[in-house]
């Protein structure tokens, strides 16, 4: 590829998926792959503690230091783990891609989550412990920048799924709606499974 048709994954994957993730196929070494996939796994399980309330059973301190040390760990089993399900599922679908090529799609679908995680810097250095615990009472600014926050998360995690609809597609050169199709389908099954499995315990608690 000459110089001309160099591009940079870190800004092209937003308006150019497809082509940003055939460029990555055939250009980056998987170690870049990695990389991302153990940066995600950090903003991974820091957004999940901000879910899940974690502040309220262990300290923030803690919180970032498994952060670091377990989500790259997380990062890395979620990679393998969504690009053979993809790979398996989407050649059901009529795929050609190979696992090492949806690795590859997968890693560069983590550039947006990348991206955004840095606004953690800012989330923390306004909100504080109010990231991590359920009941908290703050002022009126910090309310504007949890909801902007917020916003900014939707919007970069409905950008970062059709993104990631477009990089499955192009790895198995089919239709996005293929593409679509290979996250639903695995997706479903996973739900249906889990609710099966928990619906006794519901009742018991019913």
């Amino acid at each position: 590829m000459s110089k001309k048709e160099e591009l940079n994954v870190w800004t092209s994957i937003w308006l150019k998926p497809r082509e940003t993730v055939r460029y990555a196929i055939n250009h980056k070494p998987m170690k870049f792959a990695v990389i991302l996939a153990l940066i995600a796994g950090i903003f991974d399980l820091l957004n999940g503690a901000t879910q899940n309330n974690l502040g309220d059973t262990i300290s923030i301190p803690m919180i970032f230091v498994l952060a670091i040390i377990v989500g790259p760990i997380f990062g890395i089993i979620g990679w393998w783990i969504g690009a053979g399900i993809a790979t398996i599922v989407g050649t059901w679908l009529g795929g050609i891609g190979k696992f090492a090529e949806l690795k590859m799609a997968f890693a560069i679908t983590y550039i947006p989550i990348i991206l955004f995680g840095f606004l953690w810097i800012p989330d923390y250095l306004i909100l504080g412990e109010v990231l991590f615990i359920e009941d908290f009472d703050i002022s009126f600014g910090k309310i504007i920048w949890l909801f902007f926050s917020g916003f900014i998360s939707i919007v970069v995690g409905i950008w970062n799924f059709i993104i990631t609809i477009n990089a499955i597609a192009e790895a198995h050169q089919f239709s996005r709606w293929r593409g679509f199709w290979t996250i639903v389908i695995p997706a479903t099954v996973i739900f249906v499974v889990l609710l099966l499995f928990f619906l006794p315990f519901i009742f018991l608690l019913l």
